[in-house]
């Protein structure tokens, strides 16, 4: 056995074809790689803050200086910034009030209520409605220092104490820390490292490769029955021999997936890594062969390649979790390893999975051994 799959390896290794489809995901794990560190985000916001106001100012500094999937362009007069959203430079543009300091008094005495920012948009989107939520994150705690000092002075009466002191009262007295403790499901608390917007849809995309990977294992595969590599081989014997082609493919493909989490940034723990890896290689591989009983011609896996691969995009979470179509969820394989990876009952739940389809298939390639 061992001999055979280092031939089937020798032969891989000499297609160009195949060593294109391992550089793939190294090329594309550079490349996202790259465009994390360079200057981008979600939505351009242009920022107008009048200079002589230091609630402003403040607000500007907590937008600036937190790392956000947001862009931010500063601009010098409230025109420059709605001309950046007019002709398309910028998605929306924030202009603070000129007396931002006072209105926020005003508001925190309940005097009367002026708007803090003008925000002006192309259309509504969702990036802006999550922008408009970190634009009042930005805001309230000088929101909060207002209300807390017109409470001192007005409520309390103690209006012969400095500004420095309720300023320094106040800083005394704040939370330290943060308030949310991010685990995953199963416990294990999540990296501190921030992985950048770019970079998370990465394994999602690496696990929808390696069950292409698993396809192009059936094509391979296909085409030496075509040629009658395996024609003195029966049913059960082709059965076992394409796990055998199959495994080279697929163990090729794990390492370069593990590899490419490594370097991009989404590596956890390794031994979470490569079980979880080597469960759904055995997924994948048993999903591919289950495709190649049920197609049975290349020109059907052909068929079904651009709508699966689709459905993999949409239905397992790459870029949006969707609610329903949970059983469509729980037929395809990367599915349960982007689960596995934070959750160790997906991991059970994957490996039953995998004994059912080769169950399945088995039951398949016995049948048509009969009909044949």
């Amino acid at each position: 056995m061992l001999v055979r799959g280092w031939l089937i390896q020798k032969r891989l290794l000499c297609k160009c074809s195949f060593l294109l489809l391992l550089a793939l995901p190294l090329l594309f794990a550079a490349g996202l790689g790259g465009l994390a560190k360079e200057e981008s985000g979600i939505a351009s916001i242009a920022l107008y803050v009048p200079k002589d106001d230091a609630a402003a100012k403040q607000v500007e500094e907590r937008l600036l200086d937190k790392k956000s999937a947001f862009r931010f362009l500063s601009c010098e007069t409230g025109e420059e910034a709605v001309t950046l959203v007019e002709t398309g430079a910028a998605d929306a543009a924030w202009l603070f009030s000129e007396e931002m300091e006072e209105t926020l008094c005003e508001l925190a005495k309940k005097r009367r209520v002026r708007p803090l920012v003008k925000v002006v948009e192309r259309r509504d989107r969702v990036p802006l409605i999550l922008a408009r939520e970190t634009l009042s994150a930005a805001i309230y705690p000088a929101f909060s220092y207002a209300v807390y000092e017109s409470y001192v002075t007005r409520d309390l009466g103690l209006t012969e104490l400095s500004d420095e002191m309720i300023r320094q009262t106040y800083e005394g007295v704040a939370v330290r820390g943060s308030l949310f403790v991010p685990v995953y499901a199963d416990g294990s608390s999540v990296e501190t490292t921030e992985i950048s917007y770019v970079q998370a849809p990465l394994r999602g995309i690496l696990a929808i490769w390696l069950v292409v990977m698993g396809l192009a294992a059936v094509l391979f595969f296909m085409r030496d029955e075509e040629r009658g590599v395996y024609g003195r081989l029966s049913g059960a014997g082709r059965f076992l021999a394409f796990y055998g082609v199959g495994g080279v493919f697929l163990l090729d493909g794990t390492v370069i997936l593990l590899l490419c989490c490594k370097l991009s940034g989404v590596f956890t723990d390794v031994f979470r890594e490569v079980v979880c890896a080597a469960v759904f290689a055995c997924c994948a591989l048993a999903f591919s062969n289950l495709l190649r009983l049920l197609c049975r011609t290349p020109r059907w896996i052909g068929v079904i390649l651009l709508p699966l691969s689709a459905a993999m995009l949409a239905l397992c979470p790459i870029f949006l979790d969707l609610q329903k179509y949970r059983a469509g969820k729980r037929l395809l394989p990367p599915w349960y390893y982007l689960q596995a990876v934070h959750n160790t009952r997906y991991l059970y739940e994957m490996a039953v999975y995998t004994v059912i389809l080769v169950l399945v298939g088995a039951v398949i390639q016995r049948f048509q051994s009969r009909v044949a």
